[in-house]
């Protein structure tokens, strides 16, 4: 094998944010922009996403990425979200201006994607999944992660549920040639039976890959081990922890 799999696979993980066609609607974009007084020069519109909410009528979730700081590098930057339902002309319907501050320099952020999976987590609320994806800059040692963030909507707002989880993750260290080591985390959210505080639990399936990537007389041969573990996420003081 004269590739090591593991680039591959971290080279479509890095893009599949940027390539999910969750870019927003233009006009939508200027009337929310208008309702919440931004200019556009104080957001990320690359960054800027939505999607429609499949079991609402006339309803979409959009991320607006606000800079908080911004370097003379371009991708050197703090944000923070606005997570907004909207109507299809951009009428504001929720509103929530997320605290968490999302910094991108060695570690870039590259883009965000809205999960409307099926969470049911408690009687008649669904939520919602906001993935932000980033990725390092070194090829030496290679890197990214996606950290999933859960809300769902209560009167005018919206509450957050779940913060920054780390949902996947590949990270590695080699010669840009093909001998390393290489660790690769897929972890998938299941609604399991049991309810703590009247809302279900989420457990989590980890998938964990390690592969062993040397030269042999000229090839490199890659040698995979892999894991399954779980873990329970249980509601208590308001968050999913």
């Amino acid at each position: 094998m004269k590739k090591n799999t593991f680039v591959l696979i971290m080279m479509i993980t890095l893009f599949s944010g940027l390539l999910s066609g969750q870019d927003i609607d233009s006009i939508r974009l200027t009337n929310i922009l208008k309702s919440l007084k931004l200019d556009k020069n104080k957001i990320r519109q690359e960054l800027c996403v939505e999607k429609k909410m499949p079991s609402v009528e006339d309803s979409y979730i959009a991320i607006i990425p606000v800079i908080l700081h911004q370097e003379k590098d371009d991708y050197i930057f703090t944000a923070q979200n606005y997570i907004l339902i909207t109507d299809s002309n951009g009428t504001i319907k929720n509103q929530y201006f997320d605290p968490t501050e999302l910094d991108s320099d060695a570690v870039g952020l590259r883009g965000f994607t809205i999960d409307t999976g099926l969470y049911t987590i408690s009687q008649n609320i669904r939520a919602f999944g906001v993935k932000a994806d980033f990725v390092g800059s070194s090829k030496v040692y290679p890197y990214d992660t996606g950290k999933l963030s859960m809300y769902y909507p209560e009167g005018e707002t919206l509450k957050k549920v779940l913060d920054q989880f780390e949902i996947d993750s590949a990270r590695g260290e080699w010669d840009t040639r093909c001998n390393g080591e290489f660790r690769d985390k897929h972890s998938y959210i299941i609604l399991d039976s049991s309810q703590t505080n009247n809302f279900t639990d989420l457990k989590v399936k980890t998938i964990a890959v390690t592969t062993i990537s040397k030269e042999i007389k000229g090839e490199c041969e890659n040698k995979e081990t892999s894991k399954t573990f779980y873990k329970t996420l249980k509601f208590k003081n308001g968050k999913y922890q």
